[in-house]
């Protein structure tokens, strides 16, 4: 099971766009029903909340539900994603309402535990692989490609670190994903850049608070 491969940890991280910077922990862990990866955020104006909700068995996650909540109210982010595997939909609620349906054995992740699923490849020395993302406004799933691009050494807390960096890209899209995972963390997410022709999103660690 790749439970046990991936190593759970609690980090603190920065994560600076055009519309706010801010900085929140970010845990991965197993709780009673299963495993959860989320990012809690605030500041004196704005605050963020991101869960995963998911299982993991021998073939990857299977997703149970992924929740957003940004505030100042403005920003329009709040959305709710659930899976119902009885009747093999998902559906979401909040700022994108929809349902769509999916095979039951189906690997469907979401942008959290997606993070999962790049770390055991990466781990398994995986060079190019792909993984079928929700579409969080529209619905249905979309296939996004990943490729290593790099090796480099990465600074943090004053150490150099061995990062694979890995490039995202959806075929027909503009916009690209660049990761740098660090060896000897485990593969964990040094800094992770999500850009556009309109826009940068970029999250950084900080301070790692536990590991493993």
């Amino acid at each position: 099971m790749i439970a046990t491969e991936v190593t759970q940890y609690k980090a603190k991280y920065q994560f600076d766009s055009e519309e706010i910077s801010i900085s929140g922990i970010r845990e991965f862990k197993k709780n009673n029903d299963g495993y959860e990866l989320k990012f809690r955020a605030s500041n004196i104006v704005a605050s963020m909340f991101f869960i995963s909700e998911f299982d993991i068995d021998e073939v990857g996650v299977r997703s149970n539900s992924y929740q957003i909540k940004i505030r100042p109210k403005f920003l329009k982010r709040d959305q709710l994603i659930e899976f119902d595997r009885q009747e093999n939909i998902i559906k979401s609620s909040g700022r994108n309402t929809w349902k769509s349906s999916f095979i039951s054995d189906e690997i469907a992740v979401d942008p959290l535990n997606a993070q999962i699923m790049i770390r055991k490849f990466i781990k398994e020395n995986v060079n190019q692989f792909s993984l079928n993302l929700i579409n969080m406004q529209e619905g249905g799933i979309e296939t996004y490609n990943y490729s290593v691009s790099n090796n480099i050494k990465c600074d943090f807390n004053n150490e150099k670190y061995n990062c694979v960096v890995l490039d995202r890209i959806q075929p027909g899209s503009t916009r690209k994903t660049t990761y740098y995972l660090a060896e000897e963390l485990d593969y964990m997410f040094l800094k992770i850049i999500d850009e556009s022709e309109e826009w940068t999103n970029k999250l950084e660690l900080k301070e790692i608070l536990s590991f493993g």
